[in-house]
């Protein structure tokens, strides 16, 4: 019988942590599952970790290509009709699958579950919760709409493999991850309910290595995320104030890069695509302003 849920750990360089990562999808109280490593071109011990559950997972390796090209790789050979995502640095705690298969299961128009997760230092000490810094959605029961201002932390997400069918795969263009899953969460929203499970299902690490911890490389990312998005084919037909939030967004990634006249055009377009978000619009500013002061306070 095929498993239900594909796990897929893409990995680069992150041989050490590769195995924790492993073990905690193999305690899973849920045996119903495969486990996909992608090795995205590693230059560490990643082949020789892997090797060592030869037996349990299913290996696939190819040239560095980024975290998109690598979750893709391990999507196209899943055989579940979930997949879970779990980045080789994060782990899994006890119950995450059984948890998150349950809603896909009894709730045929959710496409995607996610979660909260635990901060967690390189020894795997726990820090605080992930949402004390992104946040949590205002409607957990279903935040599809809600996509645009909250990105679901892709380590805990569990989606349906025919979401991806339907909205496509993640976009090869992000090289080395940090808006590509955003990307995929507003496409998949398209089509496709979601849940918010508020408890954390994973550990989440913090290192030095983090992508995320590169401001300058993120909000990059973030401005091709954002044009993507509204250049969409399928942006048209996107609920109005869903469309506005995404203008919104756009407006704000392209004021510091695109011609002003540009960036304006955007921010008209969505009031007049409806005006009743313009209180989002501000927002999205006064959030743009605050990260403006806090990159210019730390490189002082």
């Amino acid at each position: 019988m095929e498993p239900k849920v594909s796990v897929v750990i893409p990995c680069y360089n992150q041989g050490r942590f590769l195995a924790e990562a492993i073990e905690s999808v193999l305690a899973q109280d849920y045996s119903d599952k495969e486990i996909i490593v992608v090795n995205d071109g590693s230059s560490d011990n990643t082949r020789e970790v892997a090797d060592r559950y030869r037996h349990s997972i299913v290996y696939v390796e190819q040239p560095n290509k980024g975290a998109a090209a690598a979750r893709n790789a391990g999507i196209r050979v899943a055989k579940g009709e979930y997949i879970a995502f779990l980045d080789a640095d994060d782990v899994c705690l006890p119950g995450r699958l059984k948890k998150e298969a349950a809603i896909l299961d009894q709730r045929p128009e959710v496409g995607l579950v996610a979660s909260d997760a635990y901060l967690i230092n390189e020894s795997g000490e726990i820090l605080g919760l992930k949402s004390s810094v992104s946040g949590v959605p205002r409607r957990p029961q279903d935040f599809r709409w809600e996509t645009v201002e909250y990105c679901a932390t892709t380590s805990t997400v569990m989606v349906r493999k025919k979401c991806f069918d339907m909205a496509g795969y993640f976009d090869e263009r992000f090289k080395r991850g940090g808006g590509e899953d955003w990307l995929a969460w507003v496409r998949i929203a398209h089509d496709f309910s979601m849940v918010y499970l508020d408890e954390p299902t994973v550990g989440y690490r913090v290192h030095t290595s983090n992508v995320t911890k590169d401001l300058d490389f993120i909000n990059q990312q973030n401005r091709l995320a954002a044009h993507l998005a509204v250049e969409w084919e399928h942006f048209s037909t996107y609920p109005a104030h869903f469309k506005a939030k995404l203008l919104f967004y756009r407006f704000a990634t392209s004021w510091h890069v695109e011609p002003k006249s540009a960036a304006f055009g955007y921010f008209f377009k969505a009031i007049i695509t409806d005006p009743a978000q313009l209180p989002f619009g501000l927002w999205v500013i006064r959030r743009g302003l605050i990260n403006i002061m806090r990159r210019r306070l730390g490189k002082r």
